[in-house]
């Protein structure tokens, strides 16, 4: 009866993904007081669906948001696969998640996590999730550094498709703001010396 059903525990939450929906639960940490957890569990539930909502509002495919609890939510289940299984075989794809993040940008929303995980290709379309780290802001910066991670994964979990990254850019400068793209190589200076 009970179809497949998976459990992925992470550092901040359970994702229960079911046939029909996922289910996220941001789960109770015992080295706080219990209030103060509750309210930070409760504010970082908050913030994840308003992002994710707000991006779905500017044209960003994400999933729908069900329901919410004060630390748990339920969202739209995408049929799918990470395109971090799809991008070897269709590199092209790497464009339409180019589109995406432009289009996410352009909303002033930072996801803070992107990565080829953290985005589903449903065969037509590619969805943005896991808005966990997501914050506001309009600063070409903060777009850069979001950038900045999606190059790393891309020249390191991907490096079998040397043009993976030229494909990105040419496709967000094309959509997004160029500025972003010209402000990577100092973001990308400056991490080599950390």
């Amino acid at each position: 009866m009970n179809q497949k059903m998976k459990t992925k525990k992470g550092a901040e939450a359970t994702v229960t993904i079911k046939p029909e929906k996922v289910e996220k639960t941001r789960k109770k940490k015992k080295y706080r007081h219990t209030e103060k957890d509750k309210k930070i569990r409760t504010e970082r539930t908050r913030k994840e669906i308003n992002k994710t909502q707000k991006a779905g509002k500017h044209g960003v495919n994400t999933p729908k948001i069900l329901e919410q609890k004060e630390t748990q939510f339920k969202m739209e289940k995408i049929e799918g696969k990470p395109l971090k299984q799809e991008i070897e075989n269709q590199p092209k794809l790497i464009k339409k998640l180019a589109e995406q993040v432009a289009i996410l940008h352009s909303a002033d929303i930072i996801h803070g996590d992107l990565t080829t995980s953290n985005a589903i290709y449903t065969g037509k379309e590619i969805y943005l999730i896991d808005f966990g780290l997501a914050q506001h802001s309009n600063r070409v910066e903060d777009k850069a550094v979001d950038l900045h991670l999606l190059k790393q994964i891309l020249e390191t979990s991907h490096a079998t498709q040397e043009n993976l990254w030229q494909l990105f850019e040419e496709k967000y400068r094309e959509k997004g703001d160029g500025q972003v793209i010209n402000k990577l190589p100092s973001i990308e200076e400056r991490a080599r010396y950390k």
